[in-house]
């Protein structure tokens, strides 16, 4: 008897972790696909004092995560903190030598991205995008 309830001890434990197993395959599988709605480059424009800055936005996956580059006026910042559920972008990235950062809030529908930098001196700037190509 004590045998049986061993085996059907294991057989539980290894039907659990098989369960599990899957399940964590299945999630990742869906952060992909979510990350590779929006991995690529991307050509930004963000509004600041009447003027259109340029900028290019390079999204990618590295260890499962999402990462970016922005590079604009010659200068390329790591984008930190990026957040995408597959509608929503979110990220922050240094501004100029003196290292403070600035948050963006977008949204992401197709090849065009609609949202905004929060400044931490309190201003909001509109920023758009396409994806590289899209045109």
């Amino acid at each position: 008897m004590k045998r049986l309830l061993n085996q059907n001890g294991l057989c539980a434990i290894f039907s659990l972790v098989f369960v599990l197993c899957v399940c964590s395959a299945i999630s990742l599988a869906q952060e992909k696909q979510v990350f590779d709605a929006i991995t690529g480059d991307w050509e930004m424009e963000t509004e600041f004092q009447g003027d259109l800055i340029p900028a290019l936005m390079t999204l990618s996956i590295k260890d499962g995560k999402l990462a970016g580059v922005w590079v604009s006026m010659d200068q390329e910042m790591v984008m930190i903190d990026l957040e995408f559920d597959g509608k929503k972008l979110s990220f922050k990235r240094t501004m100029g030598e003196g290292g403070e950062t600035i948050d963006f809030e977008g949204i992401v529908e197709g090849d065009e991205i609609k949202g905004k930098y929060l400044s931490p001196m309190g201003g909001e700037y509109k920023c758009t995008g396409q994806r590289k190509g899209s045109k």
